[in-house]
């Protein structure tokens, strides 16, 4: 069941918005983990992706958030000596400080891929040209970047399963299996930005843009986005009074 996949981009671009400023407001564990609690939450029932792009999603949130967490947990200064390995101490404020840090990142990593594996690119393009009276180019511009992310996933996917018709003897050691994730995410990302480019191409030839447009679709502004557009203006509004 996706849910999700009937709102419209502009309630929805209020919860994200929402998102992204409530997770800037506080540094506080709890809150960021509330916060990305209710992101996956969200993502779990709305979004309706299968269980191997559950399993993708989760090897990139865990492959920056790993690191991410580890380097600023040995840059971040603090007080209170926790662990001590030779000259080496780590603290608890900086243990803190990098996992509300490492939260708010994956929060916003999470409700972006939400937005873009959930939202239309025409829809985009109608929100903010006919609603928001921005221009069509901007809007254009956009819609692309908002199809960057599904293509990317379903290349990826097509490149893991051509991998596993051909591989014999599946990776064991660490050097492989990053040999293999390096191959992967750099022919993914080679063939999603070709056909984003030819689909610009495209736009271009037809001179999108260059006149005044007419619109013939309508966004339903449906009882659920509303809902979730109210809700997380106001969890906002509880993040910045007690956060």
């Amino acid at each position: 069941m996706s849910w999700l996949l009937g709102i419209d981009p502009l309630t929805k671009g209020i919860w994200l918005l929402s998102t992204g400023l409530a997770v800037m407001i506080s540094m506080k564990v709890e809150w960021q983990a509330g916060w990305f609690l209710a992101v996956l939450l969200i993502a779990l029932t709305g979004t309706g992706w299968s269980a191997q792009r559950w399993r993708l999603v989760s090897v990139w949130i865990g492959g920056f958030a790993l690191p991410l967490l580890l380097f600023q947990w040995l840059v971040l200064p603090g007080d209170t000596p926790w662990l001590t390995a030779g000259k080496l101490t780590l603290t608890r404020e900086a243990c803190l400080q990098s996992v509300a840090l490492t939260l708010r990142a994956m929060t916003l990593f999470l409700s972006s891929l939400v937005y873009a594996g959930t939202t239309a690119p025409r829809d985009v393009v109608l929100a903010m040209s006919r609603y928001l009276r921005l221009s069509d180019r901007f809007a254009y511009a956009v819609a692309i970047a908002l199809r960057f992310v599904p293509l990317l996933l379903a290349e990826t996917a097509r490149i893991r399963h051509a991998e596993r018709l051909r591989r014999l003897v599946p990776p064991h050691s660490i050097a492989e299996r990053l040999e293999r994730l390096h191959r992967v995410l750099a022919g993914a990302a080679a063939h999603t930005l070709r056909r984003v480019q030819d689909v610009a191409t495209a736009m271009e030839a037809k001179r999108f843009g260059a006149a005044p447009r007419t619109y013939r679709r309508r966004l339903i502004f449906a009882a659920p986005g509303i809902g979730l557009a109210l809700s997380s203006a106001l969890g906002v509004a509880i993040t910045w009074w007690y956060g």
